[in-house]
């Protein structure tokens, strides 16, 4: 695991991550609260952990448990940093601090695949924090299981490479232990490196059928998972296969937002370029057998995208999940790509004359660094420009906030009327229950009861929908931003208005 780096290379790496930390945290500087659904759901469900029974039970009424018992190694991570620090409040530091983490963590994949390139290595974490964001396909500025296993992924890819490259078995059991830890924390993120893996054993079926015995210890990965993904959704053994089936393929409509995303919404147009020549150095320079696994990555990941775009059915892993995990396999790509070209530019200045005499060692170093510098700018400069309707959101304000916390005041616990996003944050910050949020919680009927009942204006109307709340969901507050004067009993008035219904 031991890097040895000149003071310059560690200084140049040191302010990358600054770089990364603070073009993450950037959204945040005048929001200090989640900004995505996804990530008020995780708060939730890791605060849940402290009622183990209350966490499971919440997965059997939600309306899509899919993907919640199943990243339950994402929710205890949660629960754990809970004891220490209020999750809502610590929240938008997770996105930034975990950039870095995974800034390192390809640096040194790239660097020890590429044996010992610091500039190979430092250019692909540069087109990796280039990677745009947004609500649709997630990413780097969210904190969620996506994001989390992003620094795993790139790991459990280099000890399959190496271990087939090396024929090293000891790397097998390192990737092979990494794919099993990834599994609780978000199994997508191991389904969908299946096809690429497959092939590239199956190109290397030599080496595997005369290490058959130890690579059949591999079947364990996939047994555990499926086990995993039984018990964790108590799912019957006769209905396990047809479960998993069904399930394992995402139709249009999955997403509570479905948008024919362009590449570009997550990639620069230059990054894409790059990405191409590196391809075609390393089939130009026969290194095809050491990147094999680098280049199946993005080309399996694409050929789901491309099915997906005509079925409108997306396999193993949702659409917009395969985009950022074709977006994540190419900074190496493109590293290589820009790293060949400056070799060729090198080159091609070692004998360039100024007039009668060779280009001086100065002008060529800034000629190398014009290049670097123009490829970088072309890289980040839309990096902020996301398409209107994908564009950040806020749950709540400071106000909304303030009317929440003082909800967690009070003893008697209840179910809280609000609008569906405000109500995303209901639970993490007061520990009441939401009748309904935008996502995950509650059916679309309650969503659609919650959206009629902010827009009537009788109030004969409105207590006939009460009481029939507080039999059917144990209603107990409605939190409104604007009064609703039908006598119920106001307990909070500032900036928001907390009725208590009998």
């Amino acid at each position: 695991m031991k890097i040895n780096l000149k003071k310059w290379q560690i200084a140049l790496l040191l302010i990358t991550l600054v770089f990364a930390f603070f073009l993450v945290y950037k959204p945040h500087l005048n929001y200090p609260y989640p900004f995505h659904v996804d990530e008020w759901h995780h708060v939730s469900e890791g605060m849940r952990l402290g009622n183990y029974g209350e966490y499971f039970q919440f997965l059997r009424i939600i309306e899509d448990a899919r993907f919640n018992g199943i990243e339950i190694g994402f929710h205890f991570l949660l629960f754990l940093l809970s004891f220490f620090f209020d999750l809502v409040l610590i929240y938008k530091f997770l996105p930034a601090i975990w950039i870095c983490v995974s800034v390192a963590t390809l640096f040194y994949v790239v660097y020890k695949k590429s044996d010992h390139n610091f500039m190979l290595a430092w250019f692909s974490t540069l087109f990796f924090i280039s990677i745009k964001s947004n609500v649709n396909v997630l990413g780097l500025w969210f904190f969620t299981p996506l994001t989390f296993a992003i620094p795993f992924i790139f790991l459990y890819v280099y000890y399959f490479s190496e271990a087939i490259e090396k024929q090293n078995k000891k790397f097998i059991i390192i990737g092979s232990a990494i794919m099993a830890l990834v599994i609780p924390i978000h199994a997508l993120s191991v389904l969908f490196f299946i096809p690429a893996l497959l092939i590239y054993l199956r190109i290397n079926a030599r080496y595997v059928a005369k290490e058959w015995k130890f690579f059949s210890l591999f079947l364990l990965v996939p047994i555990l998972g499926v086990l995993f993904y039984k018990y964790t959704l108590a799912i019957p053994w006769p209905q396990l296969l047809g479960h998993m089936w069904t399930h394992l393929q995402f139709k249009f409509g999955w997403g509570v937002l479905e948008v024919k995303n362009s590449l570009v919404e997550i990639y620069s147009w230059i990054g894409y370029i790059l990405a191409v020549v590196g391809v075609l150095f390393i089939i130009l320079d026969r290194n095809t057998k050491k990147y094999a696994l680098f280049l199946l990555w993005p080309a399996t990941t694409f050929l789901l995208i491309i099915i997906y775009r005509l079925t409108g059915v997306s396999y193993l892993s949702p659409y917009q999940r395969n985009l950022y995990y074709f977006a994540i396999s190419l900074p190496i790509l493109s590293a290589l790509g820009l790293f060949g070209i400056l070799e060729m530019v090198k080159t091609q200045l070692e004998d360039l004359k100024f007039g009668s005499s060779l280009i001086p060692d100065d002008a060529k170093k800034l000629i190398y660094g014009g290049v670097i510098f123009l490829v970088m700018i072309l890289a980040f400069i839309s990096y902020y420009n996301i398409p209107k309707q994908l564009e950040l959101y806020q749950a709540i304000d400071n106000n909304d906030y303030e009317a929440l916390s003082f909800l967690a005041k009070l003893p008697e616990g209840g179910t809280v009327v609000a609008l569906p996003l405000l109500s995303s944050a209901i639970y993490p910050i007061s520990g009441h229950e939401p009748l309904a949020s935008v996502a995950f919680y509650g059916d679309s009927t309650k969503r659609q009861q919650l959206y009629d009942f902010f827009v009537t204006a009788d109030c004969q109307d409105l207590n006939t929908r009460i009481s029939y709340g507080i039999q059917n969901y144990n209603i107990k507050y409605i939190l409104t931003k604007i009064p609703i004067n039908c006598d119920w009993p106001l307990i909070y008035q500032k900036n928001n208005f907390i009725y208590k219904v009998q």
